[in-house]
């Protein structure tokens, strides 16, 4: 994006002396020789052109990782449950890198909430994202939620509140791992990859929030079992603490300054941090069946 419009500006002749060029002239040929050289990086250009599939990328973690993903030169299909919310995120990418290749982001409706046709739903993702199997998805990025508060304790469960909970973040994975299985959408090999995001209320759960621990322990025992079961395809799970996320801004100011105070760090997470733990579990093809722990140190303070 930036060496497009040094391009530009470097296609304007010049025949003065060198120490009087324009600024912009010396700039893009410096910044040819940078682009020259980084095509041959090994490390920065493992996800370049590469298809990635991130369900809930219209906002918070997701669409970090769909920026970094973007500016890896991978191509992004971001799947959410609302249009308009598909269309902002599109429009918002385009506004910050306004060179993507034509292409290179693309949406897909698919609402994870009711369990009435959703293997359907999915099937439909995966089919879009890889044109009909013809270009095969080599990541897919699970950052889907909602904004349901069950932290009102084991005496305040609402069936109908856990049912949804459990479709959305478990049951969705589960599916998309059977799709995954049963179809020919995805590359099978180790260089492929499906990351879930869980969270850390079962590894230190607290009161009020047994279920949270529940589907927090539930997704990391199924990124283990769907890492055994789709074996060459790597699949691990991200388990973050308190971030700057939609989800979270909602929630009382009291709440946020607590969750600060209590980690060691004394900061919430920014989802542009986390982000960096969903590339390297793409990135790295030795990692299968584990986790990342992303707290600002929560868990191990008092």
């Amino acid at each position: 994006m930036f060496v497009s419009r040094i391009t530009e500006l470097g296609n304007k002749s010049y025949t003065g002396s060198e120490d009087k060029a324009p600024k912009s002239l010396y700039i893009f040929h410096c910044s040819n020789a940078i682009e020259s050289k980084m095509s041959g990086f090994k490390y920065l250009n493992k996800l370049q052109d590469k298809r990635v599939l991130v369900f809930g990328g219209t906002s918070g973690m997701g669409y970090a990782v769909t920026e970094a993903l973007l500016e890896h030169g991978a191509q992004v299909t971001i799947s959410g449950s609302k249009p308009e919310k598909l269309e902002n995120a599109v429009r918002r990418l385009h506004s910050s890198y306004p060179d993507l290749k034509e292409g290179q982001i693309s949406t897909r409706l698919c609402d994870l909430g009711s369990s009435d046709g959703l293997e359907a739903r999915i099937r439909e993702a995966l089919h879009y994202a890889s044109k009909g199997g013809e270009h095969k998805i080599d990541h897919i990025v699970f950052t889907a939620g909602d904004t349901v508060d069950v932290a009102g304790g084991i005496t305040g469960t609402d069936i109908h509140v856990i049912n949804r909970l459990m479709g959305v973040r478990v049951l969705a994975p589960v599916l998309i791992g059977k799709v995954v299985a049963t179809s020919d959408y995805v590359n099978k090999s180790s260089a492929t990859s499906f990351t879930f995001t869980s969270g850390t209320a079962h590894l230190r759960p607290r009161p009020t929030w047994p279920i949270m621990a529940m589907l927090s322990g539930a997704l990391q025992g199924l990124s283990s079992g769907l890492a055994v079961e789709l074996a060459p395809i790597r699949v691990n799970v991200v388990n973050p603490g308190f971030f700057e996320t939609e989800l979270v801004r909602g929630r009382p100011a009291e709440v946020l300054e607590m969750a600060k105070e209590s980690s060691l760090t004394k900061r919430l997470g920014k989802p542009e941090d986390i982000a960096e733990a969903y590339l390297y579990f793409m990135k790295d093809a030795s990692a299968d069946g584990t986790a990342i722990i992303s707290d600002n140190g929560k868990i191990l303070s008092s």
